[in-house]
C-alpha cells in the first residue's frame, strides 16, 4: 500500500517550485498528488509529473469570504482523499491547507516556508502576515524552511519553536538540475548570437541580474552602483534579465536609466535564462529579503562569482570570500567597493566562480534535496505512528 501525499501551493504558477519532486517521490513508494488553483502551468505539471491534480480555488490577496470558501472546499477534499501527508507552501495555501489538514486530522501536516513577506512590510499588514504565519505553523505538525537563515528568522518572530522547524540539507525548495547549467556547444553558440545581438564584446566586463525588477530585489541600488562604477570603466556593462512589476515598482529615474543607458541591456522575462548567465562576468543580487535565492545558485552553477546581500535567505547561497562576497544591500559605498574588487581581478573572479560551481553542484542538486525530503517524510510518518505497512 502506497502512502498518499498531497503537495499544495496557492496558484498553479508556483507548481514549478516542485519540478521533478513528485515524480521522484512516486518512485520512492509514495502516491503523490498536487493541489493548487487552476491556471497557467496546471495541466503542464500534470503531464510532466505524471500525477493527479487537485483543483482548489484560492485568492493570493486578502479575501476573508473567499478564504472561508476555500477552507470548506479543502476540508471536503481531504475527507475524500484521506492523505497521510500534506505539505503546503506559499502564504495562502500555507494557511488554508494546513488548517484544513488539522481539522481533518491528517497525521503529518507540513508547512514549508519559502520566505517571509512580513520582513519588508510594516504596520497592520506586517501584523496580519505574522498572524497568518503563526496560524499556519501551529496547524502543522512539522515546518520546513528553505534556508538556515529563514529558519532563524522564523524562530525570532515566534512563528514556531526551533524543534519544529527543519531545513533539508543546506537549503532550497527543490534543488537544481545541475547539468542544465553546464557549458555546452549549444549554449556557446547561443551566447555568440546573443553577444552579437546585444553588442557585448569579449573585452567587456558584464554585471548581471536575473529576477523581478522591484525595489525589494535591490534594482535601485544595482543601477546606482553600476552608474558610479561605469564612470571610471568604459568596458563595464549591465545585463538585466527580468521585467518590471507594478507591485513594489522601481524608482522612475531608475527605470529611465535602464531604458536609456546604452551600457545597460534589459531583456525582459525569459523562461530559460541559462545562456544569458554565461554572458555575465559577475552576478549581483542585492535583494532585501529572500527565502533562499535560487538565482545565486543558478549563477554559481554557471561558474560566476556572486555578490549577494547579507540578508535572510540570500546569505545562504554563497560562501563569503570563497564563492562570492556578501554586502549590506542598503550601503551603496560598500556595494560599489565590493563589485569593483571583482572587476579589478580576473583571477579572483575565476577562483570564486570555480569554487562556486563545485560547491553548488555538491550541495544543491535535485537528487540531494529529494533524497533529504524522502527521508524527512518517512521520519515524520514514523513519529506519527502510522502503521508500518503504510510506510513502504
Amino acid at each position: 500500500m502506497t502512502t498518499k501525499l498531497i503537495h499544495a501551493v496557492t496558484v498553479s504558477e508556483s507548481l514549478s517550485f516542485m519540478d521533478g519532486q513528485l515524480r521522484y517521490l512516486k518512485d520512492r513508494g509514495f502516491d503523490p498528488k498536487a493541489l493548487s488553483s487552476k491556471g497557467p502551468g496546471f495541466e503542464e505539471f500534470r503531464t510532466s509529473e505524471h500525477v493527479e491534480m487537485l483543483e482548489l480555488p484560492m485568492d493570493r490577496g486578502i479575501s476573508p469570504l473567499h478564504d472561508l470558501q476555500s477552507l470548506a472546499r479543502c476540508i471536503a477534499l481531504f475527507r475524500r482523499e484521506q492523505p497521510l501527508v500534506v505539505n503546503a507552501s506559499t502564504p495562502k495555501a500555507g494557511l488554508v491547507v494546513t488548517v484544513a489538514a488539522r481539522i481533518c486530522r491528517v497525521p503529518v501536516r507540513i508547512y514549508t516556508m519559502r520566505g517571509l513577506r512580513l520582513e519588508t512590510t510594516a504596520g497592520w499588514k506586517r501584523n496580519l502576515l505574522l498572524t497568518m504565519e503563526k496560524v499556519a505553523a501551529s496547524s502543522a505538525t512539522h515546518c520546513l524552511a528553505v534556508s538556515d537563515s529563514l529558519r532563524e528568522r522564523a524562530i525570532e518572530f515566534g512563528i514556531a519553536g526551533e524543534q519544529k522547524i527543519s531545513v533539508l540539507g543546506k537549503g532550497s525548495g527543490d534543488g537544481f538540475d545541475v547539468a542544465r547549467f553546464q557549458p555546452t556547444p549549444e549554449i556557446e553558440a547561443a551566447g555568440n548570437e546573443l553577444r552579437e545581438r546585444y553588442k557585448i564584446r569579449k573585452d567587456h566586463v558584464v554585471l548581471g541580474f536575473v529576477g523581478r525588477l522591484t525595489k525589494d530585489k535591490g534594482v535601485n541600488e544595482l543601477v546606482s552602483a553600476f552608474k558610479l562604477l561605469s564612470l571610471d570603466n568604459e568596458q563595464l556593462r549591465l545585463l538585466i534579465v527580468g521585467d518590471y512589476e507594478d507591485d513594489d515598482p522601481v524608482e522612475e529615474s531608475v527605470k529611465w536609466e535602464i531604458e536609456n543607458n546604452p551600457k545597460i541591456t534589459k531583456t525582459g522575462f525569459l523562461p530559460d535564462p541559462v545562456a544569458y548567465y554565461h554572458l555575465m562576468d559577475i552576478f549581483v543580487f542585492l535583494t532585501k529579503r529572500e527565502g533562499f535565492g535560487n538565482v545565486s545558485i543558478e549563477a554559481a552553477l554557471c561558474g560566476l562569482p556572486v555578490v549577494a546581500s547579507d540578508v535572510t535567505g540570500a546569505r545562504n547561497t554563497i560562501v563569503d570570500e570563497q564563492t562570492g562576497l556578501l554586502v549590506d544591500p542598503e550601503n551603496l559605498q560598500e556595494i560599489t567597493k565590493t563589485i569593483h574588487r571583482l572587476i579589478a581581478s580576473d583571477s579572483l573572479r575565476a577562483r570564486f566562480g570555480e569554487a562556486g560551481r563545485e560547491w553548488a553542484s555538491t550541495h544543491f542538486s535535485n537528487e540531494v534535496l529529494w533524497k533529504e525530503l524522502d527521508s524527512f517524510y518517512k521520519n515524520c510518518l514514523g513519529e506519527s505512528l502510522v502503521p508500518a505497512g503504510e510506510l513502504n
